[in-house]
């Protein structure tokens, strides 16, 4: 058997495109410890460059959950209830962001969204209703985290006769709805887009941040579109792109979707691939727009791809049956199911099936669906993680 020192030399002597390939086969806790192996693997790993040559796998799903236990002795600390769905079927999860718990000050948060590695969490003080404190971007894979300071959003309380004004009102309105844009091949810094809406689907105002500015911005956004925004969102052409509906006279005319940059400005609107239909889930994959719809006249779900982003050509991938997915004949988006993802190099889709709380992936190739996990009661916010290796300066604090 070769001794460490001999193992060392021999792996030294590997080109960088074989050595690239052997730690594409790794999950993200194994790639950061080996970034301590030799300075030349904590550049080759770390160089953000280089990283775009590692396959940005989908390693599993994060989520929150109800139940739980303290992290630690502290009892100012947060309770972090963060749970890891191992999509390669091992028990281990492969990466975990426990350690936001026992930071001093982070009081309580939520996850909310994904992009491209990075995690974005709701920060707010315990009992209040909205993001008092702001947000906390942090990535797993390098226990690296920076606090977002908040907006300044704050819903209308509509207190009844006799309320004390300093009290906390269940009649409040306006909520936020907060996407994470990141694109480390671009740049090492991250932006923020809160929509803020009175409806859940009417938006109001936007405001965006930028980690490069360290500021929040009012961003332009004009009345007569409503987002979905429970119908998923897809990083595409380094924009964010959402599923909207266009209205005509206080009636749905057509789903479309819009594109918006990182300062919260429309860039372009895109017509839907139907009309008239429920858009289930908007998602990227394949370095395409991807669009899922739910007919009510017929008991299937269609999935289309934009071939052609400038001439906005859709054509239609694939089509499947809720019989085959869910085993009945009529489902509503939404209500019976979630898509949660789309797999971002491969023609699969994950749903979450309510009524058992089941997390299903449908291979569109080989038309095989199964139960990944359950997930148990209790609302969840399932969002997918593709791991980043290398440590970024906007994330300003390190675990």
């Amino acid at each position: 058997m070769d001794s460490p020192k001999q193992s060392a030399a021999a792996a030294a002597l590997l080109p960088d495109d074989a050595l690239l390939e052997i730690l594409s086969c790794l999950p993200a806790k194994s790639l950061c410890r080996f970034k301590c192996v030799s300075r030349s693997w904590r550049d080759l790993i770390a160089d953000r460059l280089r990283c775009t040559n590692l396959p940005q796998a989908l390693e599993g799903f994060f989520f929150d959950g109800d139940e739980g236990g303290d992290n630690n002795d502290d009892d100012d600390a947060p309770v972090v209830y963060g749970h890891f769905i191992n999509t390669l079927g091992k028990p281990a999860p492969l990466a975990s962001y426990s350690f936001l718990g026992n930071v001093p000050g982070i009081q309580e948060f939520g996850l909310l969204r994904s992009c491209n590695g990075l995690l974005l969490f709701s920060h707010k003080r315990v009992g209040d209703t909205y993001n008092s404190l702001g947000y906390i971007v942090c990535n797993p894979a390098t226990e690296q985290w920076v606090a977002v300071a908040s907006s300044g959003f704050k819903p209308i309380s509509l207190l009844d006769e006799g309320e004390d004004p300093g009290s906390d009102s269940d009649n409040e309105i306006g909520c936020t709805f907060t996407y994470l844009i990141f694109d480390p091949a671009l740049s090492s810094h991250f932006q923020l887009v809160e929509f803020v809406s009175d409806d859940c689907m009417c938006v109001v105002e936007v405001h965006a941040y930028s980690s490069e500015t360290g500021v929040w911005r009012h961003g332009d956004w004009t009345p007569g579109h409503g987002i979905s925004f429970f119908a998923g969102a897809a990083f595409v052409n380094g924009m964010l792109h959402l599923s909207v509906t266009s209205f005509v006279r206080c009636q749905a005319d057509q789903e479309l979707i819009v594109a918006v940059d990182g300062e919260g400005k429309k860039c372009r609107i895109i017509h839907g691939p139907e009309k008239h239909a429920d858009v289930a889930f908007v998602g990227q994959s394949q370095g395409r727009l991807h669009c899922m719809n739910q007919h009510s006249d017929n008991a299937e779900l269609s999935i289309w791809v934009l071939e052609d982003y400038d001439a906005q050509e859709w054509v239609l991938k694939h089509s499947v049956a809720f019989l085959q997915l869910f085993g009945w004949m009529s489902c509503r988006v939404h209500s019976d199911y979630s898509v949660i993802a789309i797999h971002p190099d491969r023609n699969l889709i994950f749903f979450l099936q309510h009524w058992g709380l089941e997390l299903k992936p449908y291979d569109m190739d080989s038309q095989e669906v199964c139960t990944l996990c359950t997930v148990g009661a209790g609302r969840k916010n399932i969002v997918p993680y593709v791991p980043y290796f290398a440590e970024s300066p906007a994330l300003t604090s390190k675990h």
